[in-house]
């Protein structure tokens, strides 16, 4: 439990206000089990008489992004498939992983971890199961006998264009290619236990696009890879063979390297369908 240390404490309540669960009694100087750990009480004392249940305090410097700056950058963050044959250090993977503590989550839990894949005969081997994954699962949905089935049940899905994806897919499918992997030197996994309740798929998908961002700002290209999460999701031996843990789900998969190229053009896309209610 975060503490409060009554000597120093001024009484404003802002902590008591702010705190979502009622938990703080500040004439006690506790608080109670309804706390939920989000650290409201911590972030907004302004004598730093609340202590986290972890780590220390530390002063934020004022915010200096302008709306314009998240703006460019929004703009210049863009799916990196092309990586320069260069590994990312440790004090990198570091910062990365330091930095997820901030992230925010669905249901205010943090059950998520992380699986980093550095090795590259291991990135070489996801790649591979990954591709054959694909590849069973589209010989499935298009196979002539299933094909004329799904065409009348689902008529909007476009089984044709299908059928000649997985052919150039196999038709590119040789020995050290990496159509899925890209080789890339580093591929996060986010994975948490399966239980009925649990929030973990937008939490793992959170602290992958915020960790997309931050990669990015360190000069670091990424790319959210969905194939890997469909196949760890389709295939027990692979979440063995990757060590995930029993009774764990891959939500989110993040390839990182340093990037081959630069983008220096806003790219046109139209905006999203909005509807105000």
């Amino acid at each position: 439990m975060p503490t409060i240390n009554l000597e120093n404490c001024i009484k404003c309540m802002l902590c008591v206000n702010d705190c979502p669960s009622d938990a703080i009694d500040i004439e006690q100087g506790t608080i109670n089990d309804n706390c939920i750990h989000c650290g409201h009480c911590v972030a907004i004392c302004p004598e730093s008489t609340v202590f986290p249940d972890e780590d220390v305090i530390k002063k934020l410097n004022p915010n200096t992004v302008l709306p314009g700056d998240f703006q460019n950058l929004s703009a210049r963050i863009r799916t990196c498939r092309s990586y320069m044959k260069k590994e990312v250090d440790e004090g990198m993977l570091y910062l990365l992983l330091e930095n997820m503590k901030h992230y925010p989550s669905a249901s205010n839990a943090r059950p998520v971890e992380i699986s980093i894949i550095k090795a590259k005969e291991e990135i070489q081997k996801l790649n591979d199961s990954t591709a054959r994954n694909l590849i069973n699962t589209i010989r499935i949905f298009t196979s002539p006998l299933l094909m004329p089935i799904l065409q009348l049940l689902a008529p909007k899905l476009d089984l044709r264009r299908l059928n000649n994806y997985k052919k150039q897919f196999i038709a590119r499918q040789v020995p050290g290619s990496s159509l899925v992997c890209h080789h890339a030197p580093v591929v996060l996994l986010f994975h948490a236990r399966v239980t009925k309740y649990s929030m973990a798929a937008a939490d793992a998908n959170i602290w992958a696009t915020y960790t997309s961002i931050y990669a990015n700002t360190l000069g670091l290209g990424t790319c959210f890879n969905g194939f890997i999460v469909s196949a760890m999701s389709r295939s027990k031996a692979m979440r063995k063979e990757f060590r995930i843990p029993d009774g764990h789900q891959v939500y989110a998969s993040l390839l990182v390297g340093h990037p081959k190229v630069k983008y220096i053009n806003e790219a046109g896309r139209a905006k999203p369908k909005a509807d105000l209610i």
